[in-house]
């Protein structure tokens, strides 16, 4: 019955039909075959090169995820059974590009890339998870197992599900905190430059294919300036596109010409004015809060010119600051204090971070020396409290293997995975993706591993942020952009918008659905929301979760604003 619902309804096709395991894709879906029977849906990529995968030669695929991972590198799900078909496993790849929502109905389990699939089925029908919710709201950017829809759970990137019967057993094959001990690090600076240069390289080549072309979003910071950098080392196509919001803090035109100069990548600019609706339900089924409402002028501006130029996939620097492990801390003077003790490298290293941070060289010695000391306790997930009913919410995170660091980690190395997990909670739930996919080149494996392997020391060397990856691309960028100190920033734009929008929000948020749900400080809100806005305070940013949170659980149910 469920085989025949599929085809009907979704217009996937069969690749594995056996009696254990069915394995649907779209057409024109990159796969490869398992044995006995499996699949891996999606690209594949031989680790340390931009060598695709087409077909098993030799001995076939390994269908352990932990091999998987140690051998290959791309945004695939493996789906396997074993010889009599008693067990199933699902293995996510660890960069997590391709989603694994796992739902059951009459006794089967389905694994699906998009939560769409199960409502088109009937597996599911809509309904909103509030723990998720109060999870949610308290522990911002951190994305688990769970979702927002009551009765869909999620593979984490790395992870394994394997179901035998009615049970099923979650393993970890793939861990972060692999690549930070000290076996692993990488002191050298030339080197690691070299290493960083090479794997973002590979990541670019094998993701944007030769003969497409793909729209980079330049914004003329250093990591999208790197991403163009790469695409035209490797001879890719791509038309480069500069957004611009009105205030002097959000034009970066002058830096984007720069890049598109020094690369020949042709540059499109486009100014991004007027007013968004916090408040306008836009219907779509997502797994989690996604886009940020406050980004949807950028997010249609982007998609139509895509549409217009007939690209591929857009193409960005996304997670660039978090895998370039800009901490904004003391932590990498901490580090270097713990791994080496007292010496010229210390006093080299605090000198650096105070320089990025415009501080002095006594007040980061202190700061690292309190940092270092033993036995300190583990920082936990940041816990959010503003405009919250703290009662309701959950006191700490839920499990997830990147937040169980090895007892001796560096304090700055789980600040710099931690940050990298943060990102993943960015990457869905934009509308341009009807027109083309994003591909998230400095979140790939390679470049991950890559990354934590390097000390956070040596992301500051010299008093620069992100060092490492600029000295990598310092031939391939304009100076302006290489040596560049300074970040957009879109603080006015936000202000702007927001304070449009204060009087729409006020009953949209105080009788809307995550506030029946006890969930928010009513009293709060309204205080802040009634308050005169000419000073132009920041605490408007913590009304954005909340607001995007209403929004995304409204689209689920089919409410209107």
């Amino acid at each position: 019955m469920w085989k025949q619902r599929i085809a009907r309804r979704t217009g996937l096709v069969p690749v594995i039909d056996t009696p254990a395991l069915a394995i649907f894709v779209s057409p024109g879906t990159a796969w490869l075959p398992l044995v006995p029977a499996g699949a891996v849906i999606g690209k594949l990529y031989r680790l340390g090169s931009a060598t695709r995968v087409e077909c098993p030669s030799g001995e076939p695929l390994e269908t352990d995820g932990e091999l998987l991972a140690e051998r290959y590198w791309g945004d695939y799900v493996a789906i396997s059974a074993d010889m009599d078909g008693a067990s199933v496993s699902t293995f996510r790849a660890p960069s997590g590009g391709l989603h694994a929502f796992r739902a059951r109905a009459d006794g089967v389990l389905f694994v699906a890339s998009h939560v769409e699939l199960f409502c088109d089925l009937d597996i599911i029908k809509p309904a909103i998870d509030w723990e998720f919710v109060a999870h949610h709201l308290a522990f911002s950017h951190l994305h688990g197992r769970a979702t927002g829809i009551a009765g869909i759970e999620e593979i984490l990137p790395g992870e394994s599900a394997v179901e035998t019967g009615a049970a099923s057993e979650r393993h970890v094959h793939w861990s972060p905190w692999s690549f930070t001990v000290p076996e692993r690090r990488i002191e050298d600076f030339g080197e690691a430059a070299r290493h960083v240069r090479e794997v973002v390289g590979h990541a670019v080549t094998a993701l944007v294919e030769p003969g497409v072309k793909v729209a980079l979003e330049l914004s003329g910071g250093l990591d999208s300036s790197i991403v163009a950098a790469a695409l035209a080392a490797a001879g890719r196509s791509a038309v480069g596109i500069n957004l611009v919001t009105p205030g002097g803090d959000g034009d970066e035109r002058g830096y984007a010409r720069a890049v598109s100069a020094t690369t020949g990548i042709r540059l499109i600019e486009a100014e991004i004015d007027g007013e968004i609706d916090l408040a306008g339900v836009e219907p779509r089924i997502e797994a989690r809060p996604g886009m940020l409402a406050m980004l949807r002028l950028a997010d249609r501006s982007l998609g139509e010119i895509g549409r217009k130029e007939g690209v591929s996939a857009f193409v960005n620097g996304t997670g660039g600051d978090c895998v370039f492990c800009s901490l904004g801390s003391s932590a990498p003077a901490a580090d270097r204090l713990r791994a080496h003790g007292i010496g010229a490298g210390l006093v080299r290293t605090i000198r650096d971070v105070a320089r990025v941070h415009d501080s002095n060289f006594w007040t980061v010695a202190r700061m690292a020396a309190r940092r270092a000391r033993p036995f300190r306790p583990a920082p936990t997930w940041p816990r959010n409290l503003r405009f919250l009913k703290q009662e309701l919410l959950p006191p700490e995170p839920a499990v997830h293997h990147w937040l169980a660091a090895p007892r001796d980690t560096l304090d700055g190395s789980r600040a710099h995975v931690h940050a990298i997990l943060a990102s993943y909670a960015h990457l869905d739930g934009y509308g341009r993706h009807a027109i083309a996919p994003s591909l998230f080149p400095l979140l790939a494996q390679p470049v991950v591993e890559a990354c934590l392997a390097i000390p956070t020391w040596l992301w500051v060397a010299g008093g620069r942020d992100r060092a490492v990856a600029r000295a990598a691309f310092l031939a391939e960028l304009p100076a302006i952009v290489a040596e560049r100190r300074s970040k957009g920033a879109m603080d006015a734009f936000c202000a702007r918008i927001f304070d449009l929008n204060r009087t729409r929000l006020r009953p949209f948020l105080l009788d809307g659905l995550v506030a029946n749900a006890g969930l928010l400080d009513r009293d709060a809100i309204a205080a802040y929301l009634a308050r005169p806005f000419a000073n132009r305070d920041r605490d408007f940013y913590h009304l954005f979760p909340i607001i995007d949170t209403e929004l995304w659980a409204r689209a689920l149910l089919g409410c209107g604003r």
